[in-house]
C-alpha cells in the first residue's frame, strides 16, 4: 500500500493532465463523441488567435480533444509519453518541456502559415480560421522527444532518427475520415516541430546544468 503514494508524488503533473483531460472530456461531452463547433470555437487555436491577442487559446487547446477515439488516444499517449518524461526526468523537466515547446510549436506554425497566407495571396481570412484545432499532442510528442533523447547511446539516436522519419513520412499522408487537409497538415507540422524540440530540451538543460 505505501508504494502507490510513492508512485504517484512521482507523477504529479502526469495525473494533472489525466484528470484535466477526462474533466474536460466530461463537460464538453467528447468522451466518445466529437467535439461540436461551438466547443471548438471556444477552446480551438487557430494561427490568427496568435495576432489577435487570444493567448489563452494557446493553453485551453491543450486540454481539449477532437473526441471519441482521439480522446483515449490522447490519454494513452499521456500516459505513456509524459509519464515516462516525468519519470526519467523529473515533474519540473517535463512541465517546461510540455508547455514551453506546446507553445513555441504553436508560435512558428502561426508564423509558418501567415506566412505562407501573405505569399500565395489566394488564401484568407476563413482559411486560417479553418486550421481550428484542439490537442495535447504537440506537449506529449515533446516529452516523447526527450524520452528518446534520454535513452542511453545509440538508442536515443537511433530513435530519434526513426521518430522523426514516421513523422516527416505523416505530413504527406492524405487527410483521414473526417479530417480536413488544413487541420491535418497543421497538426501533421506541429508535431514534425514538437518532437525535435522536445528531443533538444533535454541537451539544453543536460548543458545548462553541467
Amino acid at each position: 500500500m505505501n508504494k502507490i503514494p510513492a508512485f504517484l508524488r512521482r507523477l504529479p503533473f502526469t495525473l494533472f493532465m489525466l484528470s484535466s483531460l477526462g474533466l474536460v472530456a466530461l463537460f464538453t461531452n467528447t468522451y466518445f463523441e466529437q467535439i461540436t463547433h461551438h466547443w471548438l470555437n471556444r477552446t480551438g487555436f487557430a494561427p490568427n488567435d496568435l495576432w489577435y491577442g487570444r493567448l489563452e487559446r494557446m493553453f485551453t487547446s491543450a486540454l481539449v480533444t477532437s473526441g471519441g477515439v482521439v480522446f483515449w488516444e490522447a490519454l494513452f499517449f499521456v500516459a505513456f509519453a509524459v509519464g515516462l518524461a516525468e519519470w526519467m526526468t523529473g515533474s519540473k523537466q517535463t512541465v517546461l518541456t510540455f508547455w514551453g515547446v506546446h507553445l513555441l510549436a504553436l508560435i512558428l506554425l502561426s508564423l509558418f502559415i501567415s506566412l505562407a497566407i501573405h505569399q500565395l495571396r489566394n488564401f484568407g481570412l476563413e482559411t486560417s480560421e479553418l486550421a481550428r484545432d484542439v490537442g495535447p499532442s504537440a506537449g506529449y510528442f515533446a516529452c516523447l522527444g526527450l524520452v528518446s533523447a534520454r535513452l542511453k547511446r545509440p538508442w536515443g539516436w537511433i530513435s530519434g532518427g526513426v521518430l522523426l522519419t514516421i513523422f516527416i513520412a505523416v505530413l504527406f499522408l492524405p487527410p483521414g475520415a473526417g479530417e480536413t487537409a488544413e487541420i491535418k497538415f497543421s497538426a501533421g507540422l506541429a508535431h514534425l516541430l514538437a518532437f525535435p524540440l522536445g528531443w533538444i530540451s533535454s541537451w539544453i538543460t543536460f548543458r545548462s546544468v553541467a
